[in-house]
C-alpha cells in the first residue's frame, strides 16, 4: 500500500507539470483597443502596458493596438510623451483619450524670435489654437481672436465679404490712426492684408500684450504684436492629407430700428406740419392750419407721388388729420431692403497634405472661398496656395522655405465707409420715407413696365433723382489682388550650442482698382466716369541670427542676437476720365475727358540690432532680458535711432518645497515685467521733409505746399508694466489668471494746425486747408486688469464639459497734450479718454410747450480761452458768456431753473460739456464646450459694458424737414402732444419792452425722459446734435455655436480614412443691445453710421482626413 501510493506521486506531479501550458493559453486573453488624445486625434507610438508589468505594446499609425494579457489583469497604463500617464480599467475592445500634461502648460508656445514653454514666460501672450480658428466660418484669420484672447478689442461690425475687422490690444495707444498691432508671419513681419491668409493654414495665433513679450519688436511693437504661426508637417513616416468643405449663407445680424409704416408716417408728418405751421406763426391755431395744409400734403411732402387709392386733396380728413385712403394694390415695393439686398451665400474647399521623414517635412495647401454677401455687388473671391519645407540634408544643417500666395476678386458694393452721405451709399434707403417704391407705378398701383419688359425705376422724389437700387445695379467697384510672400532660411549647428541662422524674405502685392459711374443715372449722368486706381507694394526682410543654449546643473541660459535690414516701398497711381463713348466698355481709352490723375511713390528702411538673454534654474525660477536698437528713414538724423528693451521674471511657486503638501494646488505661478516699444507708423515716410503737391496755375506747372518739413520728430515710446498669477487647482479641474497692466505711451504724434499766416495746403481734400504739422505732443495711459476662468465640470473618458469666462478692465487717459492744456475743439481733455463724447447736454423737454431744452453750460471747456503764456484768461471767458446769457435773453430764448441753473432751446446758445466716454468699463467673452461619444458642442458669447455710442442714426429717424421727412422711429408716437402755452417770462430790459426777458421754470416742468414736439418748423432745434441721443453701449453676442460630430472608427476605416466630422456652426447668432437696430461694433469712438453691420453666417462643414 505504501509502494502503491509513492509510485503515484511522481505520475501525479508530471501530470500536473503537462496541465500548466495548457491552463496558461487557456486564461490569456487578447484587448484590442485605440489610443486618442482629447481633440480626438490618433496618438502614434503611444505605450500600453500591463499593470506592473513589461507586458505592452506601442500604438500604430492610428493609433491602434493589440495586447496579450491573463484573464485576471484588470487594469493597463497609457503613457505618451507630454500627456498625462492614465491607468485605465481593461475592456474589450479599449478606447482610451490622453490629456495633455497640466492642462497645456508645458506646451511649446510662439513667442518673438522662438518659442518657449508657457512656464517659462514672464510676459503676456495669449494664444488660439487652430481648433478654434476652425471652429469659425471667417474669411479673415484675426475674427477668430474675438471672444478668445483677453485684452484684446475686436471691432468685426463689417459684414463686407473679404474685409478684416479692427483689433486694438489693451487699449488706444495713439491720437492718430496708427493703432492697429503688429502682424507677423512665420516669423518676419508681414506687409501684406491679413484677408489674404487662408485661415485654414493657421496653426496657431500668439498675441503678445506688453512690453516684455513685444520688446524684441521695439519700433513697431507699441500697439501689440499677433505671431501667426502657420501648419506645418508632424509626426514620421506617414503623410496626412485633409479635405475640408464648408457651404453656408449670410444675412444681415442686426435687427432694423422700429419705423413708422406708411399710413403712421402719412399721419405722423401731417401732424408735424400743422404744427409748423402754427409755430412759425403762418395760422392762428393748430385746427386751421389742419384744415389748409391737408389737402396739399401729397403736392408738397410726396412731390405729387400719391400710392393711395383717393386723391391727394381728399386723403386726410382736415378736421382729424385722420388718414382716409388705402394703399393702392401693387406697392409692394416699398421696402427699399428687398431691392438692395439678398440672401448671401458661402463656399469654401480647403485641401492640404504633409509628410515626413527623418531628413525632410512638406506641408502643401490650396484653398478656394467664395462669398456672396447679404448686399447685392459684395463678391468676394480668394484663391490661396502655401507650400511649407524643412530639410536636414545632415545633422547640422537645416534648410527651408515657406512660399505662400493668394488672389483675390471683390466687388466692393456702393459703400464708401470714408462718405457715407453719398448718394450711391445703399444704407441710405434706410432712412427713406415709407411711401416711396423703388419702381414707377400706372394710376391704378401696377407697376410700371418699360419697353425692355422690366420694371420701370422710380426717380421722383428722390435726392438728386437717384435711385440707388438701380444705380447698384448699372455701377461698377471691382477690386484685384494678387500677392506673393515667400522665406527662405538655413541654420547651421555649431559646436558648444551654438546655431546660426539666416533668413530672407520678400513680399509683392499688387492691388487693382476699377470704380466706374454709369451714364443714366447720378452725378455722372450724361457723361458716364471711370476711375482706375493701381498699388504695388514690394517689402524685403534680411536677417542675421545668432543662439546660444547651455545646461549648467540645474541653470539654464539662451542668448538670441540678430541684425535685421527693412524695405519697404510703394507705387500708387490713380487716373480718372469721363466721356463715355461706348456702352459696357470699361477701358479708359473709351472716355474722352482726362478729369484728374496722380502717382504717389514712396520708399522707407529700418535696421536693427536686437538681442534676448533668458534665463532658468530648477525650472521654476526664470529672467529674461530684451533689447533693441532701431533706426527708421521716417525721422531725420539727429532722432533716427531709438532703443527699446525689456526686462521680466517669473517663479514658479507651486514647485517649492514649501508647497508640496497642498495637493489641491496643482500649479502656481508669478510673473512680472516692464519695459519700453516704440512706434513710428504715424509719422508719414518724408516726414522731415517739405513735401509739394504738383498741380496747374493756367497753363504752367506749380507746386503747392502739402506737409511741413518736422525736423525734431522723434520716436513714440510705451512703457508697460505687467503683473500676474496664474494657476490651476483641484487636480488641474480649475484655471485662473489675474492680471494687471500699467501702459504709459509717451511722445505722441499729433498734427498741429498752424495760423493761417503760416500758409495753406494744397493736395486732394485739402485745397485751402490751414497748413499742419507733426510734433511729439502728448502723451496717453491705459491701465486695466485681465481675469481669467475655467472649470471642467464634468471630466471623464466620454463625457467633458468645460466653461471659461474671462473679463478685461480698461482706463484710458491722457495725461499730456500740446500747449500744456486741453484741446476742447479737437474733444482731447486731461485725465480724460482719447473717445469722450464732447456735446450739448439735454434737460428734457418743457412740458408746457413740447420744446427740448439744454442746458446752457457756464462751465463748458467750450468758453476756454489761454494767452500766450499757457494761462487761461478767466476775463475773456467771462465777456465771452455774458454776451451769451444777453443774446439769449434778448431773443427770448433764455429759461432759469429754481436753482438758477441757465438753460435754452436753441443749442447756439449752450456751450459743450463732456458726456461720457466710448470706451467700456468691461468686456470679454464667456462659453462652454461639451463633448460626448464623438459629439462636440460649442458656445462662445461676447459681451461690453459700460460706455456711450452717440447714435446719429436714431437721431435722423426723430428729426423733420421743413417740407419733407425720411423715415421715422416709432418713438415718435410718444412726442408731446397739446397746446402750446405761453410761459411767462420776467422783463429784464432796461426800458421794460420785453427786450431781454428770463423764462422761469421749475425742475418739474422738466420731462427728461419726453419726446419733443412733432413740428417741422422747430424739429432742428428740438432734435438737434446732444446728450439725448447718448445710448448705453452695452451688448451681450451669441458669437459662435458649432456643432459637430466625430463619426466612430468602425464607420471610418472601412472606408480607409483617419477620421471624418461633419459640422454645423452659426457666427453672430444674435446680438442684444440696449436699443434695437443699434450696431454696439460700429467704431472705437461711439459713433454710428448708414454702414454695414455684422453677418450672420450659417455654415455646413465636412472635414475628412486621408
Amino acid at each position: 500500500m505504501k509502494c502503491t501510493n509513492y509510485c503515484f506521486k511522481p505520475l501525479g506531479l508530471l501530470f500536473l507539470l503537462c496541465l500548466i501550458p495548457l491552463w496558461a493559453f487557456s486564461q490569456n486573453i487578447t484587448v484590442k483597443g485605440v489610443v486618442k488624445d482629447a481633440t480626438g486625434e490618433s496618438v502614434i507610438g503611444a505605450s500600453v502596458v500591463q499593470k506592473g508589468t513589461s507586458n505592452g505594446i506601442i500604438t500604430d499609425i492610428d493609433g491602434n493596438f493589440t495586447l496579450n494579457i491573463p484573464d485576471n489583469v484588470k487594469q493597463v497604463t497609457v503613457s505618451y510623451v507630454g500627456y498625462k500617464t492614465k491607468t485605465v480599467a481593461v475592456t474589450n475592445p479599449l478606447r482610451v483619450y490622453l490629456e495633455s500634461t497640466s492642462t497645456n502648460l508645458d506646451d511649446f508656445v510662439v513667442i518673438a524670435y522662438g518659442t518657449g514653454t508657457k512656464e517659462s514666460l514672464t510676459g503676456s501672450v495669449a494664444v488660439v489654437d487652430s481648433k478654434q480658428i476652425e471652429d469659425r466660418p471667417v474669411t479673415s484669420v484675426t475674427s477668430a481672436l474675438e471672444g478668445n484672447a483677453p485684452g484684446v478689442q475686436v471691432n468685426n461690425s463689417t459684414g463686407t465679404p473679404g474685409s478684416s475687422p479692427s483689433i486694438r490690444i489693451r487699449g488706444f495707444n495713439s491720437f492718430t490712426s496708427a493703432q492697429s498691432p503688429l502682424y507677423v508671419v512665420d516669423g518676419v513681419v508681414y506687409d501684406g492684408s491679413i484677408s489674404d491668409l487662408n485661415p485654414n493654414d493657421i496653426e496657431s495665433m500668439s498675441i503678445l500684450k506688453d512690453a516684455a513679450s513685444c520688446a524684441l519688436y521695439g519700433n513697431r511693437g507699441a500697439n501689440g504684436v499677433i505671431l501667426i504661426n502657420t501648419k506645418r508637417a508632424k509626426g514620421q513616416g506617414k503623410v496626412d492629407v485633409t479635405l475640408q468643405v464648408r457651404q453656408g449663407m449670410y444675412n444681415r445680424g442686426l435687427p432694423f430700428y422700429d419705423t413708422l409704416d406708411a399710413n403712421q408716417w402719412m399721419e405722423t408728418c401731417l401732424n408735424a406740419w400743422a404744427n409748423g405751421g402754427v409755430s412759425q406763426k403762418s395760422y392762428d391755431d393748430y385746427a386751421s392750419a389742419l384744415a389748409a395744409l391737408s389737402p396739399n400734403f401729397v403736392n408738397t411732402f410726396l412731390l405729387g407721388q400719391n400710392i393711395y387709392d383717393k386723391p391727394g386733396n381728399q386723403l386726410f380728413d382736415p378736421a382729424t388729420g385722420k388718414l382716409l385712403g388705402n394703399v393702392l394694390p401693387g406697392y409692394n415695393d416699398l421696402d427699399w431692403w428687398d431691392a438692395i439686398s439678398r440672401s448671401g451665400y458661402r463656399q469654401e474647399y480647403n485641401v492640404n497634405a504633409a509628410g515626413a521623414t527623418e531628413k525632410f517635412n512638406v506641408f502643401a495647401s490650396v484653398g478656394y472661398l467664395k462669398e456672396q454677401g447679404y448686399m447685392l455687388q459684395t463678391d468676394f473671391e480668394r484663391f490661396t496656395g502655401r507650400v511649407a519645407a524643412d530639410f536636414t540634408p545632415v545633422s547640422f544643417l537645416k534648410i527651408g522655405t515657406n512660399i505662400a500666395a493668394s488672389y483675390q476678386d471683390s466687388e466692393d458694393g456702393s459703400a464708401d465707409a470714408d462718405n457715407l452721405n453719398a448718394t450711391t451709399n445703399p444704407f441710405l434707403t434706410n432712412f427713406y420715407a415709407p411711401v416711396r417704391p423703388y419702381y414707377q407705378h400706372n394710376e391704378d398701383g401696377s407697376v410700371m413696365i418699360g419697353d425692355d419688359g422690366k420694371p420701370v425705376w422710380n426717380t421722383l422724389g428722390l435726392n438728386k433723382g437717384d435711385n440707388v437700387a438701380w444705380v447698384m445695379r448699372l455701377n461698377r467697384s471691382d477690386w484685384t489682388t494678387i500677392n506673393v510672400n515667400g522665406s527662405l532660411y538655413g541654420t547651421v549647428i555649431l559646436p558648444y550650442g551654438f546655431e546660426a541662422t539666416v533668413r530672407g524674405n520678400m513680399l509683392r502685392s499688387k492691388v487693382n482698382g476699377l470704380e466706374y459711374s454709369n451714364d443714366k443715372i447720378g452725378a455722372q449722368k450724361g457723361a458716364g466716369g471711370l476711375d482706375l486706381s493701381g498699388q504695388s507694394v514690394n517689402s524685403h526682410t534680411f536677417m542675421q541670427t545668432l543662439t546660444w543654449n547651455h545646461d549648467y546643473g540645474l541653470s539654464n541660459i539662451d542668448v538670441l542676437l540678430d541684425h535685421e535690414n527693412y524695405e519697404y516701398s510703394y507705387d500708387t497711381n490713380y487716373l480718372r476720365k469721363s466721356g463715355q463713348l461706348l456702352p459696357n466698355n470699361y477701358y479708359a481709352s473709351n472716355f474722352e475727358n482726362m478729369d484728374f490723375s496722380s502717382q504717389s511713390i514712396g520708399k522707407m528702411r529700418t535696421e536693427s540690432y536686437l538681442g534676448r538673454v533668458r534665463y532658468n534654474y530648477d525650472q521654476k525660477y526664470f529672467g529674461e532680458f530684451s533689447i533693441r536698437r532701431d533706426g527708421t528713414s521716417r525721422f531725420a538724423k539727429n532722432n533716427r535711432w531709438g532703443t527699446f528693451w525689456s526686462v521680466g521674471g517669473s517663479w514658479i511657486i507651486t514647485k517649492e518645497k514649501f508647497m508640496q503638501n497642498l495637493e489641491w494646488l496643482n500649479y502656481l505661478k508669478l510673473r512680472a515685467a516692464y519695459g519700453a516699444v516704440g512706434n513710428d507708423a504715424a509719422a508719414s515716410i518724408y516726414s522731415y521733409y517739405n513735401t509739394f503737391f504738383q498741380t496747374t496755375y493756367g497753363t504752367f506747372g506749380a507746386l503747392v505746399p502739402y506737409d511741413l518739413a518736422s525736423t525734431d520728430l522723434r520716436w513714440e515710446s510705451t512703457k508697460t508694466l505687467d503683473i500676474a498669477l496664474e494657476g490651476s487647482l483641484f487636480n488641474d479641474r480649475f484655471t485662473f489668471s489675474v492680471g494687471y497692466f500699467d501702459k504709459r505711451n509717451a511722445d505722441l504724434l499729433y498734427n498741429v494746425t498752424l495760423p493761417s499766416s503760416a500758409g495753406t495746403a494744397g493736395g486732394p481734400g485739402s485745397f485751402g486747408a490751414n497748413l499742419s504739422i507733426m510734433q511729439n505732443i502728448g502723451t496717453m495711459s491705459n491701465r486695466g486688469w485681465e481675469l481669467q476662468f475655467g472649470v471642467d465640470i464634468i471630466r471623464s473618458a466620454e463625457f467633458n464639459w468645460h466653461f471659461d469666462i474671462d473679463a478685461s478692465f480698461v482706463k484710458n487717459k491722457i495725461v499730456k497734450l500740446p500747449y500744456g492744456h486741453s484741446m476742447p475743439a479737437q474733444g482731447l481733455f486731461y485725465n480724460k479718454s482719447i473717445y469722450q463724447h464732447y456735446t450739448y447736454e439735454w434737460a428734457g423737454i418743457d412740458t408746457q410747450t413740447g420744446n427740448s431744452l439744454y442746458y446752457m453750460a457756464p462751465d463748458s471747456p467750450d468758453l476756454w480761452v489761454w494767452d500766450d503764456n499757457g494761462h487761461r484768461d478767466t476775463k475773456q471767458e467771462q465777456q465771452t458768456w455774458d454776451n451769451t446769457v444777453a443774446a439769449a435773453k434778448g431773443s427770448g430764448h433764455y429759461f432759469e431753473d429754481e436753482n438758477g441753473n441757465p438753460l435754452t432751446d436753441r443749442t447756439e446758445y449752450a456751450y459743450r460739456r463732456d458726456m461720457g466716454t466710448a470706451i467700456p468699463t468691461v468686456y470679454g467673452s464667456f462659453g462652454t464646450q461639451l463633448s460626448w461619444k464623438g459629439i462636440n458642442l460649442g458656445l462662445l458669447f461676447t459681451y461690453s459694458l459700460g460706455g456711450k455710442t452717440y447714435n446719429s442714426n436714431y437721431a435722423r429717424l426723430m428729426n423733420f424737414g421743413t417740407n419733407e421727412a425720411g423715415a421715422l422711429h416709432k418713438d415718435i408716437l410718444n412726442a408731446w402732444t397739446g397746446t402750446p402755452a405761453v410761459r411767462p417770462f420776467e422783463d429784464v430790459s432796461e426800458k421794460q419792452d420785453g427786450s431781454s426777458k428770463i423764462y422761469h421754470i421749475n425742475s418739474s416742468e422738466i420731462d427728461p425722459n419726453g419726446v419733443p414736439i412733432n413740428d417741422t418748423n422747430l424739429s432742428q432745434y428740438n432734435s438737434a446734435s446732444s446728450s439725448r441721443f447718448l445710448i448705453s453701449n452695452n451688448y451681450l453676442c451669441l458669437k459662435n455655436l458649432n456643432i459637430s460630430y466625430d463619426f466612430p472608427a468602425k464607420w471610418v476605416n472601412p472606408m480607409k480614412l483617419k477620421g471624418l466630422n461633419l459640422g454645423f456652426s452659426v457666427d453672430n447668432l444674435f446680438i442684444i443691445t440696449r436699443q434695437k437696430g443699434l450696431n454696439p461694433q460700429y467704431g472705437f469712438g461711439g459713433g454710428q453710421g448708414a454702414y454695414y453691420v455684422p453677418s450672420r453666417v450659417f455654415s455646413f462643414q465636412l472635414t475628412a482626413k486621408f
